[in-house]
């Protein structure tokens, strides 16, 4: 009976140590977690403040703070799973398998991210910039990690994936804080060059929107197969690219019209010839071929066996030709002699 009652003492005793023990760790848990917990809240908030202080970008410095926040409630959990006793060693081998499924499974999505991070950090366009890529053309309405956000100018709105902005020709119109006007006009060729040049300058000069310094240029530029091509330009805001741009061209088409001056069309001119057309000619007949003076073949003196052959039988062809038509021309004489003696007997 003293027996059990020692085991049941032994018992409870050690059953209030595991309490201890478990007390202890469960305080400590919960004292660095409360800690831990306290410290990055502390830590994202005064780097909060600072960013914002500064001049970077808000989806910027937000995705900072992100990363930053989740490295540290991860040192958190492994400092924790430390205390409690888990080795470390197991839980980041189960981490890093967990993240090479995740990052396999979600390819194109971490290479957005990716290019994501690589558009704010290289900054090639910002937010309400007028850009074009990969022939989508429009404002920049947001820059996230994954897409980037763009408005057309008939008020589309189109999700763009941050690995194809990267990787694609890229124009960005609003980079710099003027841009050039390039315009092109076509006259007939009657029209008078120094008047066209000089009503393409007077409204680009006339133009409230259009940049005096450097100075509006015009010039002939292409003498074309049905009009006279010119070249013109003049500077401006970025945002009143367009503005300036129909205004001119709406202006200039008016003044060439009040002026008389024709703007040509695509034609083709055709004319009807009444005089006779003489082609020169030489009067003398053809000559005929004088065996005198014609080429004679090359012997073959020496050469292939296969040349010799063929030299050969082209010569008896040749003898046998000449010898067939000395025969004829012999009959035909035999002939012509025959019907004069009979004409003779017949006299």
């Amino acid at each position: 009976m003293s027996q059990l009652l020692i085991d049941w003492q032994a018992l409870g005793n050690e059953a209030i140590e595991i309490a201890k023990t478990v007390g202890i760790k469960l305080l400590e848990v919960i004292g660095i977690f409360i800690l831990g917990y306290i410290a990055i809240k502390l830590v994202i908030g005064v780097l909060k403040k600072i960013f914002e202080k500064s001049k970077m970008p808000k989806v910027t410095y937000k995705f900072l703070l992100n990363v930053l926040r989740f490295s540290l409630y991860m040192l958190l959990l492994i400092a924790i799973c430390q205390v409690i006793g888990i080795p470390i060693t197991g839980f980041v081998a189960v981490i890093s398998a967990a993240g090479l499924a995740l990052s396999l499974a979600m390819q194109g999505s971490l290479s957005n991210l990716a290019n994501g991070v690589v558009i704010i950090s290289t900054r090639p366009f910002k937010e309400g910039d007028y850009i074009s890529i990969d022939s989508v053309e429009g404002t920049v309405v947001e820059i996230k990690m994954l897409h980037t956000i763009i408005a057309t100018s008939d008020n589309k709105v189109i999700s763009i994936p941050n690995s194809l902005v990267v990787e694609s020709e890229l124009i960005n119109y609003s980079a710099n804080p003027t841009r050039k006007v390039i315009f092109t006009f076509s006259v007939d060729y009657a029209s008078d060059v120094n008047v066209v040049k000089n009503i393409i300058l007077e409204v680009m000069t006339n133009c409230n929107k259009v940049i005096l310094e450097p100075a509006p240029f015009c010039a002939l530029k292409t003498l074309n197969s049905s009009s006279l091509d010119f070249t013109a330009n003049c500077w401006c805001n970025s945002d009143d690219y367009w503005d300036v741009y129909y205004e001119i061209m709406d202006k200039v088409f008016n003044e060439f019209k009040r002026n008389n001056i024709s703007v040509p069309y695509n034609q083709m001119e055709v004319r009807l010839r009444n005089d006779t057309v003489v082609m020169p000619f030489n009067k003398k007949p053809l000559e005929k071929r004088d065996e005198t003076k014609a080429v004679k073949p090359v012997k073959v003196v020496d050469g292939d066996v296969l040349d010799k052959m063929f030299h050969s039988l082209a010569v008896k062809t040749k003898e046998k030709k000449e010898r067939k038509k000395q025969k004829l021309q012999n009959k035909k004489i035999d002939t012509e002699n025959n019907s004069k003696e009979k004409k003779k007997k017949i006299k």
